[in-house]
């Protein structure tokens, strides 16, 4: 273990350094942290509203209040782009530039980013022909709806809130310098003088945005995605559509998504190109289990399982929480305090952006192996042992633990899976947890970190 803390903290050590001394990774890592209380605050609902009983959920639906805790997490996680697009402009100027207003520098981001989202969905009102066969449906009105929809506002929005943050400020901060600002009487009050003076700076910013905006729309091969939005999913997903349909490519696909998030894109960007493969393998076991036939994709189920988000959330990382029993750092056992409650629940984002994961060197390696690791165990286990009692028919919503998930649908034998992968989730992230560890514990005491 000790090698191993040795090896990461040499090989890792240096690039750590290098992006703690990066005002590009020191602004993101703040701005991450800046939106950690609405995470925190946002999963205590959430735990609530989509608490993993049916009895519950279904309750919730009959006294109509199911889709208000659905707006909560539209207002929070879902709304996570639009918080950075805010948070890391505001950072990046108060880190350096601090003589300038980082709020303004927010503030203009935040308008550019929404500048961006396609605000524009059209409505089709449907009549159906039922009278004859086949039964045929006609369109009898078109409108048009104007609003921001959280598809893109949303945690999927994330790299775009990231480069339209960074554009902004670096922007900001150079008309700044150039003194390319209205220059107003010593004699008018701080804060008129203050709201006026990046007017110029605010009409650059605008037309910036507006002319990327019309870019995607316009220019040849980009004018295909329609919005800089889908460029980017169009562009990662376009590698991915052949690798689909066997538990060695949902591993891959899976070690990707974690790959993915690491970087700041949002899973659901992979998750979209899987989706119809999985549901298809989901209604063919369910046919032939209450057809009294195998179940034709029991590997793929259990490996999607193992590996999924059941552990903690996406990336395994309940393996961390438990690790995190350990910590010495306050920093770390406060941290262990405000995650552990929703990462049972597979609510991981306040320890996402929180420790922060994203970007955090030494949180590489655990997130890109972890579904290498635990998906290739369950593989293997699944030759094992009998799993021919698998229900495929029972269905939990995505914040059941994967554990009960597993004991549920395959008894005895699948919990055994689950507790094998649970403790390979910890092995991965214990070493690398340790190293960050006594990163923190140094520099709360007072000693110098050395690379």
């Amino acid at each position: 273990m000790k090698n191993m803390e040795k090896f990461i903290d040499q090989f890792f050590g240096p690039i750590a350094l290098y992006m703690n001394k990066s005002p590009f990774f020191r602004a993101l890592t703040e701005a991450f942290m800046k939106i950690t209380p609405v995470t925190l605050g946002a999963s205590i609902l959430m735990i609530i509203g989509f608490f993993p009983i049916p009895a519950w959920q279904n309750w919730l639906v009959s006294v109509g209040v199911y889709n208000d805790f659905v707006a909560v997490q539209n207002a929070t996680i879902n709304a996570l782009g639009l918080f950075l697009a805010y948070t890391f402009a505001y950072s990046y100027v108060k880190i350096n530039a601090p003589k300038y207003n980082p709020l303004i520098a927010g503030v203009l981001s935040l308008s550019g980013f929404m500048i961006l989202v396609p605000q524009q969905f059209m409505l089709f009102n449907v009549k159906e022909q039922l009278t004859q066969y086949p039964a045929q449906a006609t369109i009898e009105s078109v409108s048009t709806l104007n609003a921001f929809s959280s598809d893109y506002i949303g945690a999927s929005g994330i790299i775009v809130a990231m480069f339209v943050g960074y554009l902004v400020a670096r922007v900001y901060i150079y008309l700044n310098k150039k003194h390319f600002v209205i220059k107003l009487p010593e004699s008018v009050p701080t804060n008129v003088s203050e709201s006026l003076s990046p007017t110029f700076i605010a009409g650059v910013i605008m037309i910036i945005a507006f002319c990327l905006r019309l870019f995607f729309k316009f220019a040849p091969f980009f004018s295909r995605f329609g919005n800089i939005f889908s460029f980017i999913t169009g562009v990662i997903q376009i590698p991915l559509q052949d690798l689909v349909g066997s538990p060695l490519s949902l591993i891959l696909i899976l070690s990707l998504a974690n790959f993915f998030w690491y970087f700041g894109i949002h899973p659901q960007v992979v998750y979209s190109v899987i989706t119809p493969i999985v549901m298809a393998n989901s209604v063919a076991n369910i046919t032939a289990y209450t057809s009294g036939q195998p179940v034709p994709y029991l590997m793929f189920a259990v490996v999607g399982v193992a590996c999924g988000t059941g552990f903690g959330g996406q990336g395994a990382t309940m393996g961390l929480v438990i690790s995190m029993i350990t910590a010495k750092s306050k920093r770390y056992k406060e941290m262990f305090k405000l995650t552990a409650a929703p990462s049972i629940f597979n609510i991981n984002e306040p320890l996402i952006f929180g420790m922060p994961i994203i970007m955090n060197p030494i949180f590489f390696i655990p997130m890109a192996i972890g579904p290498l690791l635990m998906g290739g165990i369950a593989w293997a286990m699944t030759s094992l042992i009998d799993l021919t009692k698998y229900n495929p028919t029972i269905s939990f919503p995505w914040t059941t633990p994967a554990l009960i998930n597993m004991i549920f649908r395959g008894g005895i034998p699948l919990l055994l899976v689950g507790m094998v992968c649970l403790f390979v989730s910890i092995l991965i992230w214990y070493p690398f947890f340790k190293v960050a560890d006594k990163k923190a514990l140094q520099e709360e005491s007072g000693i110098e970190v050395k690379s």
